[in-house]
């Protein structure tokens, strides 16, 4: 029984552990056994030795296996990591240019915008009016939107209309100088200054006004041109009739004055008959211009445009009166 115990156990058992021994033994060699016992200090560390030779081993055949897929996956992180910085760089860099051509393009912009104001200042500059001898800039197509250059037009033959109508009035007292009648000194120079503070008066105080408030879309340029555009209608409509007084019996060339003039002389009679055909035509021409001027001015909103300035300035003058009275 012993024997085949053994031999179960030396078959069975026995053979297959000492051979597994020798392969360990065989694979991790073992330093010679100490002198000192098999449970000594001495066998621990020779025991420990090639356990140590064995971790060593290991160690450093592990970082070997593995360093070429960690010093991978490094390069990969490290790939990773440039790309990502590389692409917030970019985008960054993206960005500020972008910037810099959005800004670069305004500056453009507003380069071109001074060089048109530069340019339209310039032209403003030279002087263009009157033709013979320029004293101002006036053009009627650069400087008035469409919508408001018939009116303006109108405007500007009724200015030419009273310089004409004063340059002929004028004549006939001078013709009026060689006839055999009374106070025609007086209305030979009355007549003279109104041709001379008629014609610029006319243009500054009017014309000027229905051109400006035609340029700038102004309220109150138009609100004055029609006071002062009212005052030069009826004194035409005067100066078409021609009421006789002392001073000026002869300074206007109307109806009136007209027919007395026929009886003094044929030539003188006829000469104010004209002129007062072209002060009744001027008369005329300028209703039609404050009427249409104003039907423009209406259509365009030109009264609530003015109702509502005259609210903010009144709204204004309140508020400086209310900051003057807090001050003090």
């Amino acid at each position: 029984m012993a024997m085949g115990w053994g031999a179960v156990g030396g078959g069975a058992w026995g053979p297959p552990p000492q051979r597994q021994y020798e392969d360990d033994a065989n694979q991790f060699p073992q330093a010679p056994p100490s002198p000192k016992g098999a449970y000594g200090a001495s066998t621990f560390s020779a025991t420990a030795a090639p356990r140590q030779e064995l971790a060593t081993t290991s160690q450093r055949s592990q970082p070997s296996n593995n360093g070429g897929f960690g010093s991978a996956a490094g390069a990969y992180g490290q790939a990773t990591a440039g790309g990502q910085q590389s692409f917030g760089v970019g985008s960054s860099t993206q960005a500020n240019t972008s910037t810099l051509n959005r800004k670069e393009a305004e500056l453009a912009a507003k380069e071109k915008q001074l060089k048109e104001l530069e340019a339209k200042l310039s032209e403003q500059n030279k002087k263009n009016w009157p033709i013979c001898y320029p004293i101002l800039y006036h053009d009627i197509s650069a400087e008035i939107p469409p919508k408001g250059r018939r009116v303006v037009r109108e405007g500007y033959m009724a200015w030419w209309g009273l310089v004409i109508c004063l340059i002929w009035n004028w004549f006939c007292t001078c013709v009026m100088l060689g006839q055999n009648v009374n106070q025609k000194v007086p209305s030979w120079f009355l007549a003279l200054v109104y041709l001379i503070t008629g014609v610029p008066l006319s243009w500054w105080l009017w014309y000027k006004r229905l051109y400006n408030g035609a340029k700038a879309d102004s309220a109150f340029s138009f609100i004055w041109f029609f006071i002062w555009f009212a005052v030069h209608t009826a004194f035409c409509t005067w100066a078409a009739i021609a009421f006789p007084f002392s001073a000026n019996q002869w300074s206007f060339a109307g109806f009136i004055t007209a027919l007395n003039a026929l009886d003094k002389n044929y030539f003188a009679g006829v000469v104010y008959l004209v002129g007062a055909g072209c002060w009744t035509v001027l008369a005329a021409w300028s209703c039609w211009v404050i009427v249409d001027v104003f039907l423009h001015f209406r259509g365009k909103g030109g009264i609530r445009e003015n109702r509502e300035e005259k609210q903010k300035e009144e709204a204004l003058a309140a508020f400086r009166q209310g900051g003057v009275v807090n001050q003090v």
